[in-house]
Formats: C-alpha cells, structure tokens, sequence
C-alpha cells in the first residue's frame, strides 16, 4: 500500500530537469552565481553570491568551497540555520551550473560567508545502493550503540566553522523537557548549533497541500509527531531527480541508511541573532522518507514511507482530572529510547511541573511484535518532581533500548503505553541499619533480623524479618544484605535468545520493597541459557569457563526474601555473620 501511495505521489509531482553540474576543479575565487532557498512561505528565492576560494581536503575526499553573498537579507542575518542544503548555481558558458549546497557558517561572524559541499560528493551518496530496511538501525540487531558521529572539528568559540544546520523546532515541549532533550542530544548533534529551540514544529491547521519538492523547497525530517508533540529538523533541499532528492549539504545524525519521514515545509521568518540566526519553520505534510544521513548530506525518496512507534501517556495526578497524551516517535535503535524517555517526560511534566518531592508510580506496557505485552512497574522517589532523568531510568523504559540493541534478532515494536501516577507526598524510607542478636547463628534455626527504616521527615522505626539458616550450612560464613528492590537484580542466567530476553525483562524486584540476601561462599553456575544450584563440585569444576572454551558463569549461592512496602525503599546495608557447627552429640553430618 505504501508504495503504492509513493507511485502515485510520482505520477502528480513536478519534474525538473536535470542541471548542469560544475566540478570543483573548475571553481575559481570571483565566480558570481546565485543560490536558492526559502525566506518566507513555500517558494525558493534567489540571493547572489561570489566564490571567495576552495579549501581543499576540508573533510576526508571532499574540499569546501567558500561563497560570499550581498543580499541584503542576508547581510543583517548572516547564514541562517535552516538553510544548509540551499542549492548554488554558478554562471557560465552555456548557462548555470549548480554547484553544490550551502552547508557550513561562522559562528558569531559578521559577514555572509558560508561553505559550500560540492554536489558531486553528493551526488555520489544519491547513488550509493542500499542494504535494506531489515539491516538497517532500526531493527538490526546490534551490541553496543553507535558512537557519536564527528564532523568537522567544530570547536564553540568565536570563529568556529559550523554546520549551517537544521534547526530542531518543537512545539508541545516544556522549557525543562526542551533542555533535557537538548543535553541527551548533545553527544550526537553539532553542539550549541543544533540544540532544541521552541520555533514551532507542529502543521499548521488546514494548510493548503504542497506534495512536493523542488530544489531550494524547505524539507523537514520529522522525529516526533502528533496533536500533542512534534520535533522536525528542517532545512533545504539541494538536487531533486525523479523520486530522489539530496539536502542539508551535511548529515543530520551521522547515522548512515537509516528510514524518517520527510515532509514539506513552511518557513514563517528568519530570526537574526548574534550568534547564529535560523528559520522558524512548521512541517506540511509527509511526502516520503529520508534513506541516507550522510557526512555530504541526506538523500531521501518520495517513493517510500518510514514507519513511526505509537506512545500514549496517560496522567494520573491526585486532585486532577487525568490527562492523555499521543506521540509517534522515529522507529530507530538509538533514537526511539531516548525519544520515547523525552517525550514521556514532558508529557507528565506539562500537567504537573512542579519541582517537588514527588513520588511516581510508572507502568509501562511495550507491544512487541511476536509476544505478550510486556508490563513492567516502576516507583520512583524524586526531589525535583518529573525530571527526564526520572524516567530514562526506568526499567521500562530501559528495556526498550535492551530490545532494540539486543544480538540476537530484529526486534518490532509495535506499540508504546505508558501510565503515570504522581502523588506530591514523600512516601520514602531509608535503609540504615541491620543487626541480629548474635553474629553466630545457629544451624536449623529462625533467627529475626532487625532491619531499621528512616523515613522521609519522620522517625526510625525496625521490621523484623525472620530468616532460616539450613543445617547444611554449618561452619560456614554467612553475608547478610538488606537492599531497596530496584536495587537488587535477580539470579538470571544470561539470555541465549531473544525470548529468552524478553522472559528476563519480566523478572525483577519492585522499589517498593526490602530484598534480603543470603549469600554463602558456594557457587552456583548458569548453563545455556538456565541457572544450574547445588551442582556436585567435581560436576561444577567441569563445567566452569575455561581459557579457550564458555561453558558457564559462576555466581555466588544466595537465598532471597521479599518484604513487600507500603513506601519506596532507598538504600542497602550488609552484615557477616557465622554459622555455628554441628553439635557432634546431635549424631547430624553434614
């Protein structure tokens, strides 16, 4: 069906013909031409331009050409962010020739002089084959998460050469949640240039249709969408040949293939600023999707479309009426997470922004394509109310970066839920102290442990836990640790497959109670997959890893109890004690 769509949006769309193309070996300081982007509304304008000269081998196999422009326009703003990609067409024998696309400036420079990515660098990514969407990030399966792409070395003082860039326009994000989506951003997006900034990013209602692209057009990659949220990168589009176009003029992530929808764009204004000046600007109307993010550019296509992950929100706040929120997020390893932890965040924040002592309940429902819902509960006690933070350490949220990065399949998710539960009291208590009545213990017996809580703002107060101490650990030694649950990993064998995963995913211990451990010297092992207890030793020392071969993991023996709270528990505390022997008169062996 989708392609279809996309075959028909060919059939309707304009075409341009192909232009001339200069190389840079022809490229000489003095040569006047004109570029093309968008200052207001839908349709590109010219502004003139000089070449200045050529850096050569600016960035690896691809030289910079340097350009000038007088317009007056651009002579109060400078280069703007939002124009990378913005097509420059040079005059000559036999008519224009374009050259390539406005892509770097300077920042807190006076003048208009930019940097131009030659267009055969980008031409040669419009051409690049492709693997496919089952091996992209999206779904490939993945060990560790991608590095942080590096460009040109940008630098943030005065001077610095910066990508002309895409400004990250957003509408629905609080301050707070644009600041937070701005710093887990930062490892991945050109410093300072490319921060979040509230400048619109949602369509505007009942907008006349634009369906296509034409070179100098506004192009938007959309990361998130919806009634409620939306975070767009917008900049220009370069070259558009039949279903294909290339833009920016420099990568938006750095991500290599990777599939986002791309739509039709609105510039509303240039803002002139001291440092750097962008376009405000709302996305249209999706037309296609983006397939390469290039260190030249991006290329996308109008013959596909990118699927997004459904989220909805649901708020409960005592005394409030409860609010819904719906998002869609980019489907992609790395993206989806740290989108999802963001945009939850500033859901809740937005009905309830106060920075308080709250304490959160959060259920998180993940529909993965092939299982059973996957709900995982979190309690959570904060100082400063709904922060990202908050959140991102969920482990339901966590688990869909355990998903999406897993090694052994491709993972679908299909679906987001997420239901929020804030009460603005400080129902927490602090493990302090441990102790038992005698530090030797003896075998077969109950002994009570005393475990002391302090509550927030409130008095000590002790639970007696009983614990049992088997004969068959006589004349041994004995750690005992009391810890909050969500501190506290349960004895998992390490997955040998994704349901395998999944089924671990569902196991854990809740915040909202005390896990007692007790630990031993004997060791356990796990084996493919299962957790292998009270193994013969001869058996054990046979299967332990060896040198060249991983046959299984030891672990320390523990015996776990579950105290269930009515309070989320911080904290840990841990004692020794001993087992005594045994009595020789009691006629027991060990």
């Amino acid at each position: 069906m989708l392609r279809l769509v996309g075959a028909l949006l060919l059939l309707i769309a304009p075409t341009y013909a192909a232009p001339r193309t200069i190389p840079v070996a022809e490229i000489r300081p003095g040569m006047v031409g004109y570029g093309l982007t968008v200052f207001e509304g839908t349709k590109p304008e010219r502004f003139a331009i000089r070449v200045v000269g050529v850096l050569h081998n600016f960035m690896p196999k691809q030289a910079l050409i340097l350009i000038r422009s007088d317009d007056p326009r651009l002579i109060h703003s400078g280069i703007v962010q939002g124009m990378s990609g913005s097509p420059i067409y040079l005059d000559g024998p036999g008519g224009d020739r374009l050259a390539g696309a406005l892509s770097y400036g300077w920042q807190f420079a006076k003048d208009p002089i930019a940097g131009v990515t030659p267009i055969e660098n980008m031409l040669a990514e419009l051409r690049r084959p492709r693997r496919g969407r089952d091996h992209t990030p999206s779904s490939e399966a993945a060990n560790e998460p991608p590095a942080p792409p590096h460009l040109a070395d940008r630098g943030n003082g005065v001077g610095a050469l910066v990508p002309a860039a895409v400004p990250l326009a957003a509408s629905g994000f609080s301050a707070r949640a644009l600041a937070e989506l701005g710093q887990a951003l930062e490892p991945y997006l050109p410093g300072a240039q490319l921060l979040p900034m509230a400048t619109g990013g949602a369509p505007a209602p009942g907008h006349a249709k634009l369906d296509h692209f034409e070179p100098g057009s506004a192009l938007s990659v959309q990361l998130a969408r919806g009634p409620d949220i939306n975070l767009v990168g917008t900049g220009t589009v370069t070259y558009v040949e039949g279903k294909e176009l290339v833009a920016f003029g420099h990568p938006m992530f750095n991500l290599g293939e990777v599939y986002l929808p791309i739509a039709t764009a609105e510039v509303h204004t240039f803002m002139s600023a001291l440092s750097t000046s962008f376009k405000f600007a709302s996305p249209l109307d999706e037309v296609g999707t983006l397939i390469q993010d290039r260190q030249s550019g991006i290329v996308g296509t109008l013959a596909e479309r990118a699927e997004m992950v459904p989220i909805e929100v649901h708020l409960h706040l005592e005394g409030k009426s409860d609010r819904d929120f719906q998002v869609e997020v980019v489907r992609h390893r790395f993206l989806t997470p740290l989108l999802a932890s963001v945009v939850i965040a500033n859901s809740a924040q937005s009905a309830a922004s106060d920075v308080a002592d709250a304490t959160i309940t959060l259920r998180t429902r993940l529909s993965v394509r092939g299982f059973s819902s996957l709900e995982l509960t979190d309690h959570a006690f904060a100082t400063d109310g709904l922060s990202a933070k908050v959140f991102g350490m969920a482990n339901g949220i966590r688990a869909i970066g355990e998903l999406l990065f897993n090694p052994f399949a491709p993972v679908h998710l299909d679906h987001i839920a997420v239901d929020v539960t804030i009460d603005y009291q400080p129902h927490l208590a602090e493990v302090t102290d441990l102790s038992l009545r005698s530090e030797e213990l003896e075998p077969g017996t109950r002994p009570s442990l005393r475990v002391t809580l302090r509550p927030y703002n409130g008095s000590e107060y002790s639970l007696s836990v009983p614990i049992e101490i088997p004969k068959v650990l006589a004349g041994q030694p004995l750690k005992i640790e009391v810890a909050a649950g969500n501190l506290v990993k349960p004895d998992l064998a390490a997955p040998e497959n994704l349901a395998g995963l999944v089924a671990n995913l569902r196991q854990g211990y809740s915040a909202r109670s005390l896990v007692v451990t007790l630990e031993t010297p004997d060791e356990d092992l796990t084996l493919r997959g299962h957790v292998m207890s009270a193994l013969p030793a001869s058996v054990a020392d046979t299967l332990r890893p060896s040198a060249l071969a991983r046959h299984g993991e030891p672990f320390k023996r523990t015996t776990r109890i579950v105290v269930p709270l009515a309070v989320v528990a911080v904290g840990k505390q841990s004692l020794q004690a001993r087992v005594k022997e045994l009595s020789p008169a009691s006629g027991e062996l060990r």
